[in-house]
């Protein structure tokens, strides 16, 4: 027999480890769950009502979409099928009660209102009104917390390690799945705050249009971050490696043929 080439058991185990990957965290369901996470990112930040809009009535129109983003996680929390969790058989999930679905649902607005705050306290530490304007600071706190917290609070445990690990060296699909939404969101809420202060005397630059708006465009690049770098990139790895299997499987396996049919003359001479 010809001897396996060396890079052949690693190329393999990759290949079993993506579909593994791909069997643990299905993408059918993370895919829908994208799509309804940058739709319902997309109403909250659109309204189409004169009277319920960022510029006119700042205040009611973030609790609005904050209510709304909240459902959304309350939702998926309470039915437990959150993005790029391995799901549940339907045994277990039918094993937890109401009471334990409510509690982590209470658990997550907690978290939520408590990353809020200190989000709050970041925004006034770093210009934003501090005797003024409360309702708008805290009320885009929440936004920012939901877009950008909610989802790490719901993927990682509740540890410092393992939120060290999963935001700063992502290597597991859930965490890149956190990492990605939470940087995404941080980053571009904190590069929005650039335009605040600037002399240009926009409507667009009040206090705290910039940020909310920084933080729900930061999302939705970070829903379709997290779809690549999550879902294509390791199929097209996936599909890759499986086809230069078969490469050298075949160009193995004449080559097989013809060392037995060399001993086979070999025997008869």
């Amino acid at each position: 027999m010809a001897p396996k080439p060396a890079g052949s058991q690693p190329a393999s185990a990759s290949v079993l480890a993506a579909e593994d990957d791909s069997k643990k965290y299905p993408i059918e369901a993370n895919s829908v769950e994208l799509m309804l996470g940058g739709m319902f990112s997309a109403i909250a930040l659109v309204s189409p009502r004169q009277g319920l809009n960022l510029y006119e009535t700042p205040v009611k129109y973030l609790c609005v979409s904050a209510i709304l983003l909240f459902i959304y996680y309350a939702a998926l929390t309470f039915a437990d099928i959150y993005c790029f969790q391995a799901p549940a058989s339907r045994q277990q999930r039918r094993a937890k009660s109401i009471s334990d679905r409510l509690h982590a649902v209470i658990k997550m607005a907690l978290a939520t209102l408590m990353a809020a705050a200190f989000i709050s306290v970041l925004f006034i530490l770093f210009g934003a009104p501090a005797l003024s304007q409360h309702g708008e600071t805290y009320a885009a706190a929440v936004n920012v917390a939901l877009l950008g917290v909610t989802p790490v609070v719901l993927t990682l445990k509740p540890e410092i390690g393992a939120w060290r690990r999963g935001l700063l060296g992502p290597k597991s699909v859930p965490e890149k799945w956190a990492a990605g939404l939470f940087w995404c969101t941080m980053v571009t809420c904190w590069a929005a705050a650039y335009f605040v202060p600037m002399d240009w005397d926009r409507p667009w630059q009040k206090w705290p249009i910039p940020i909310v708006f920084g933080a729900f465009l930061g999302n939705l690049i970070g829903l379709l971050f997290v779809a690549v770098w999550c879902l294509v990139i390791p199929l097209a790895r996936a599909d890759f490696q499986e086809t230069e299997r078969i490469k050298r499987e075949m160009i193995r396996a004449p080559l097989s043929a013809g060392s037995s049919r060399a001993g086979e003359e070999k025997k008869l001479k």
